[in-house]
């Protein structure tokens, strides 16, 4: 039920900014959300981001978000945090994001991070603001990171509230509706009891790789949804569109050889090489691109109209290029890690 009447919002969602807060919510309540129990079951979580984001780009991309921040929490040693917001995450009792585009980019050189910590008994006082943060409303908690005072990351949860407050201030060519927000951070008081990780480094050499890989599921929805409208269209144009120099056995075949190496990648992810999920990401950046554009050109003008699904999948795939850690990010971290550098290989030493 939820999903066909994700079907039937996806324009508005798309187009008018419809933020699909209850059905991210009856999709909570069908389970989709507790299948991320432990590390091992992140090949799960991809399937339903990709389930999701089929339908929805959107709501798929709200969907990472909701699994990011759990997956933050599967892996802390903060037990009480753990037992406290777990069980409201998978029930959807809380929709909740992740904060973590800009310290990514902080580390790897592309930016500042915008969050300092200060220390005080009890906890930090954070102070800064944050561009944007999706999946969020005045309910939320998403996870974030602020430097102390020596520039060490200290990672927490934060909750929206009265020192963390939302602005609405963003338009974006697609994903209206995800409930993006800015957030301003004035003197807000991270509790230690709501510190996702004692040891720093170690915590972020565990969520990196996964905090990625989940990102996969978002394009494998899209790319999806795009192979069926090219075979869609052959149905009643394949005579024109046998002129395109676009083979579409072979797209399947590059689909089908990702999605195995996410899953075997998935089954590995305690001790995968970095930069095995850096390509994959990247990968499945490239296939997107590559399957969204060329729907476009099987579908011809119909690809134009106002409510074009083809034309929404484009401009969803885009996003899928430019999210952090976007195409331009990916290629300069595996430059880094094929130079022996890299954020893992600078945590690792940090040990």
């Amino acid at each position: 039920m939820a999903l066909q009447k994700l079907a039937e919002l996806a324009h508005s969602i798309d187009k008018d900014g419809i933020y699909p807060k209850e059905l991210l919510k009856q999709i909570a309540q069908n389970g989709d959300f507790a299948v991320l129990k432990t590390r091992n079951d992140i090949y799960k979580a991809i399937e339903n981001i990709a389930k999701i984001s089929n339908i929805c780009g959107t709501s798929g991309f709200c969907m990472w978000c909701q699994f990011a921040i759990i997956y933050y929490l599967i892996n802390s040693d903060n037990q009480e945090l753990k037992n406290e917001l777990l069980p409201k995450l998978y029930s959807g009792e809380i929709l909740g994001g992740t904060a973590l585009s800009n310290p990514m980019k902080a580390f790897a050189g592309i930016e500042k991070n915008h969050l300092k910590a200060t220390k005080v008994e009890g906890g930090y006082i954070i102070n800064g603001n944050l561009p944007w943060v999706s999946n969020i409303t005045e309910d939320s908690v998403f996870g974030a990171i602020a430097l102390d005072e020596d520039d060490k990351p200290v990672m927490g949860v934060i909750r929206v509230g009265k020192n963390a407050t939302l602005k609405s201030n963003i338009k974006y060519a697609a994903l209206e509706g995800s409930a993006t927000k800015s957030v301003a951070i004035k003197d807000y008081f991270l509790a230690s009891s709501d510190i996702l990780a004692t040891n720093i480094y170690e915590y972020l050499i565990k969520i990196t790789p996964g905090f990625i890989l989940l990102q996969t599921g978002i394009a494998a929805g899209i790319i999806k949804a795009a192979l069926d409208e090219i075979e869609k269209s052959n149905k009643t144009h394949a005579d024109i569109n046998s002129y395109l120099n676009i083979n579409l056995d072979e797209l399947k075949s590059e689909f089908n050889s990702l999605l195995n190496e996410i899953k075997l990648i998935s089954e590995n992810i305690k001790n995968i090489e970095p930069i095995r999920v850096l390509k994959a990401r990247l990968n499945g950046s490239l296939l997107t691109q590559k399957v969204t554009s060329a729907a476009v050109l099987f579908c011809g003008t119909k690809g134009y109209f106002e409510k074009s699904h083809v034309a929404r999948l484009q401009r969803e795939g885009n996003f899928v290029l430019i999210v952090t850690p976007s195409i331009k990010h990916l290629l300069k971290e595996i430059a880094q890690v094929e130079a022996g550098r890299g954020c893992i290989k600078s945590w690792r030493e940090k040990l």
